[in-house]
């Protein structure tokens, strides 16, 4: 069984996909990924993984599946595994954040219909480089394939590459060679793949044989699997999900991390699930939502109840911002209220003295870190204030209380009601 066969049955989720349902990628294989010169000491099995963490991973690189769950997909054992991954955190191609989440750091962000350009270029995970053919050639026939379908993508049409032979071998050479000889070898075996001109002293790569790229390719999975970790973080009963559903879920995290990145998107995403389970009402009526077949939706010119879902849970991610905001103001006064006790302790005795001045240094740290968050929040509300100011009118009460970082949205505010009171008048 190949290793694409394997991972087709092992998926991650346990729950049936309907054929023919659109596939969004939002996280795709950066191009460097494929360099040759960082795959000399590769086996097989760690390129494999890399491959694997490029499909799976999700907002900010976050791989959201547990290494047990990476060793099944793999077909190997979890102490492999975290071998390998501890090779490729020294090579800085993964890290662990302060939770011990793993994230893979070779990864292009693209939104849909984002036009191409020099800084969101990546390459695609053709379904052949798994294939038993492609890797049963020698290796550094594979690396030159990778190097150029990946690293220089030249599948795209028009795209094309000049190349020295001598640059291929020696020991500052792309591949793992030593002759002439032996590099003009490499590129006969890598033209079953590539189309390929060899000239005496260079060689160009035009393009992927099209019965390679008709192979299909691997699509990211990264923000289904991290949508359903989520879910299933909060005690949602995941089993029974409509997989448009939960794209429809995706689709709202995409926009939030695309505008204000993964650390404020992933602390409103959550703060909006444990809301919502809170709220019998608001929990029922989404559950009424999320919880069908794929089949059942009305999708039509009059009804689209999958854009009902996205406009729903957005609207439930927004208020969730207005109380992670709440939270973040008593979250500054209780360690304000710390600072000042130390302060005001500070001269007492020598020890109390070393005692509280380490309690005034994390406070401070602490406050510095709550107070970015704020400051963040408050960028955020200032690009969606535009949009939509009626929102934050009615929910001025609230707004007014929080502390100084939310400021400039609050004089925003003021102004947009008594510019309405005086239409009124």
């Amino acid at each position: 069984m190949s290793f694409s066969e394997k991972k087709a049955k092992t998926s991650y989720f346990p729950y049936h996909f309907s054929v023919g349902f659109k596939e969004r990628h939002t996280m795709k294989h950066h191009p460097d990924l494929f360099d040759a010169r960082t795959l000399h000491n590769d086996t097989r099995l760690l390129f494999k993984l890399k491959l694997l963490l490029g499909t799976i991973c999700a907002y900010g690189g976050e791989v959201p599946l547990p290494i047990t769950a990476l060793a099944k997909r793999m077909g190997t054992s979890t102490y492999r595994i975290r071998i390998l991954l501890n090779k490729l955190e020294f090579e800085g191609i993964v890290h662990y954040n302060d939770s011990g989440n793993l994230f893979f750091n070779r990864y292009v962000f693209v939104r849909d219909q984002a036009e191409p350009s020099q800084e969101n270029l990546y390459a695609k995970n053709f379904a052949f480089f798994n294939c038993d053919e492609f890797l049963s050639e020698d290796r550094n026939v594979q690396r030159f394939v990778l190097h150029y379908v990946g690293k220089e993508l030249i599948y795209i049409p028009g795209n094309f590459r000049w190349g020295y032979i001598n640059d291929l071998y020696g020991p500052t050479g792309l591949l793992n060679i030593r002759t002439p000889k032996e590099a003009k070898n490499i590129l006969i075996q890598a033209s079953k793949y590539l189309k390929i001109k060899i000239h005496t002293e260079n060689y160009q790569v035009l393009h992927v044989h099209q019965k390679w790229i008709d192979m299909g390719e691997v699509y990211s999975e990264g923000a289904e699997l991290w949508v359903f970790k989520q879910l299933k973080k909060h005690r949602f009963c995941c089993d029974f999900l409509s997989r448009k559903a939960v794209w429809q879920i995706a689709k709202v995290m995409e926009d939030y991390y695309a505008k204000f990145g993964y650390e404020y998107a992933t602390e409103i995403f959550d703060t909006a699930l444990f809301n919502i389970q809170l709220n019998k009402m608001r929990s029922q009526t989404f559950f009424n939502m999320i919880y069908r077949e794929d089949s059942e939706y009305i999708v039509n010119d009059d009804k689209n109840e999958l854009d009902e879902i996205s406009a729903y849970f957005r609207s439930v991610m927004e208020s969730a911002e207005l109380k992670y905001a709440v939270q973040l103001s008593m979250d500054l006064e209780v360690v304000h209220q710390k600072k000042h006790m130390a302060e005001t302790q500070l001269f007492v005795n020598d020890a109390l003295s070393e005692l509280n001045q380490d309690l005034i240094v994390t406070a401070e740290e602490q406050q510095r870190e709550i107070w970015d968050k704020l400051r963040l929040l408050h960028n955020c509300w200032l690009s969606r204030f535009r949009q939509n100011p009626e929102w934050f009118a009615q929910r001025y009460y609230q707004i007014k209380t929080l502390p100084a970082p939310i400021l400039e949205i609050k004089l925003e505010i003021e102004k947009f009601i008594s510019k309405q009171k005086n239409n009124v008048v």
